[in-house]
């Protein structure tokens, strides 16, 4: 029978099933049909009653970030966090165990913050000897609630990651600073940008922007689209609405009105095909986004925030000078006015071919296999 992994996620975003999905695909890539892998939605799998409140977390973030910050921020603390597993647990807590000894996993993988206390005290309690490790999806500014002591091993992206896992109560020897995991076509990535956009059409020596707006197709696009369209730019665009049908709809009629070239796709999973014919991505603050778009070499320039758990990652493009961030869709266009074909640009791409780690997915591949 092949070793099992069993990774352990929950919908809330498009963040941690990528994450996971990733680190599937690096295993599979490097040791093709050894192992069996499975994705476990934990609250949908462990707990209706829990579920109902992680199926809250699109609404609350589409129509009320400020209040998702607030939580954020008020469950960043260690004391709330013991109470809320007080609470939690009963409703998952004997499920997970017998989900553990169902699923009888040789190594358990989470990439998600708020199951991680819970595992480990599961796995105790299913008398089963397992390696458990964590895959901190947030890059920078971690949640406290990613942090037990108690698993075999933390995989952050940064060194300013791994100081506050250290800060949170992880012993230091446990953490490996690898990069977020991202899919490994992104770092297999077609460089003949020319060819990519003859394939699909599009001009081949124009300057080509991808849109992006996360799953939900947030911050502004189409009222960025609108400047671009009164200036007097070279461009083509091509827009990613994701779920946000009402846009995917709205510019897909609108686009033959447009001064330049516009593709539209909704939620798509060719993502990597589409950042190869790209130039530049406008986009919100999504980490696994961030790293896809630093592994194809784009530059970025973020335009929405979740607040809270992507407020670091903001930080993280300014401060590493791989981007630019404005929330004001005029600002965004003089921005990209003020980059096209400057010595500017090509130094983001310089800074990013530094800080990128497209291999991270490749290395945390490997870490898993030093337990089986």
């Amino acid at each position: 029978m092949k070793p099992r992994i069993l990774y352990l996620y929950s919908d809330t975003g498009g963040g941690h099933r990528s994450a996971a999905t990733a680190v599937m695909q690096a295993v599979e890539h490097l040791r093709k049909n050894t192992f069996s892998q499975e994705m476990v939605d934990v609250f949908a799998s462990c707990s209706g009653f829990l579920n109902i409140f992680a199926k809250l977390y699109s609404p609350v973030i589409k129509y009320s970030p400020q209040m998702w910050g607030q939580l954020y921020y008020w469950l960043d603390d260690e004391k709330k966090l013991e109470r809320l597993e007080k609470v939690a647990g009963p409703f998952i807590l004997k499920e997970l165990v017998g989900l553990i000894k169902k699923k009888s996993p040789n190594i358990i993988v989470s990439v998600h913050p708020m199951v991680n206390h819970l595992t480990v005290k599961a796995i105790k309690q299913s008398g089963k000897k397992l390696p458990f490790i964590i895959v901190i999806t947030d890059p920078v500014t971690l949640h406290r609630a990613w942090i037990t002591p108690g698993a075999d091993q933390a995989i952050v992206a940064t060194p300013e990651a791994k100081q506050l896992a250290v800060k949170y109560g992880m012993p230091e020897n446990k953490i490996k600073v690898i990069g977020m995991p991202i899919d490994p076509k992104f770092s297999l990535k077609d460089k003949e940008k020319q060819a990519a956009r003859k394939k699909d059409n599009l001009k081949p020596k124009a300057f080509t922007i991808l849109m992006m707006g996360g799953g939900e197709g947030a911050g502004k696009m189409l009222e960025i689209i609108e400047e671009f369209d009164r200036a007097e730019l070279n461009i083509q665009l091509i827009v990613i609405a994701g779920r946000n049908k009402s846009l995917e709809t709205q510019l897909k009629h609108s686009a033959s009105k447009f001064r330049f070239p516009v593709r539209v796709y909704g939620f798509t999973d060719q993502v990597h095909e589409i950042m190869a014919e790209s130039d530049l991505i406008i986009t919100k603050a999504g980490p696994g986004t961030i790293a896809e778009a630093m592994a194809m070499n784009l530059p970025i320039i973020i335009t929405s925030w979740l607040p809270g758990q992507e407020e670091g990652n903001v930080e993280y493009v300014v401060r590493e000078n791989v981007g630019r961030v404005s929330k004001d869709p005029k600002r965004v266009v003089e921005i990209v006015k003020e980059m096209i074909g400057t010595p500017e640009f090509e130094e983001l791409k310089k800074n990013i071919r530094r800080a990128s780690r497209p291999q991270a997915a490749m290395e945390i591949a490997r870490e898993i296999f030093r337990y089986l």
